[in-house]
This record gives structure tokens, sequence and C-alpha cells, in this order.
């Protein structure tokens, strides 16, 4: 969903409320939506890669085991990944968008 959502970003210049920025947020008054977009499409591509890579070692390690510990550590790493990212797209929406 998070690649989805950068593409779609990045293709249609419009952005995903509740995901890119607050529900509150009001788009009509944001300065430099384009650089905001520019900013956060690679970091959003990121989440969306760590999220799909967890998944798949989900998936392999419930099939075949033995990942426990690699599963472990990556939720651990996607977790960090994650609030990276929301101090990013917080910090990127003052910069950018109000």
């Amino acid at each position: 969903y998070f690649i989805y959502k950068a593409v779609e970003m990045k293709r249609t210049g419009s952005l995903a409320k509740g995901i890119m920025v607050s529900k509150d947020f009001d788009l009509s008054k944001a300065r430099d939506v384009e650089g905001f977009i520019r900013f956060m499409f690679p970091k959003t591509v990121v989440v969306g890669a760590c999220a799909v890579i967890c998944g798949i070692v989900g998936i392999i390690n419930d099939l075949y085991g033995g990942l426990a510990m690699v599963q472990l550590a990556l939720t651990g790493v996607f977790f960090a990944v994650v609030v990276v990212f929301g101090y990013l797209a917080v910090k990127a929406q003052k910069k950018f968008l109000e």
C-alpha cells in the first residue's frame, strides 16, 4: 500500500491524507507540494519495501520454520524504520507544507 501510494503521489501530484499528511491538514494551504513529494517519495518506497520483505520472511517462516530470529530482527528493524518515517513525515510537513 505504501509503494502504491508513493507511486500515485508521484504520478498525480496529490497527497494521501492520513498516510503522508495529517488528516486535519488543509492541503489548500500547502506551500510546496512538489518539494514534499520529492522529499518523501523515496522514503515511502523504502517503508513499503521493508513491509513487503517482513511479510515474505513471515510467510516463509510460517511455511518452513527456522527463521524465527530473523523474523524477530526484521520486525525490530521495521519498527525503527516506521518510527523514523513518521519523524521525517512530520518534519517534511512542517518544512514543505505549513
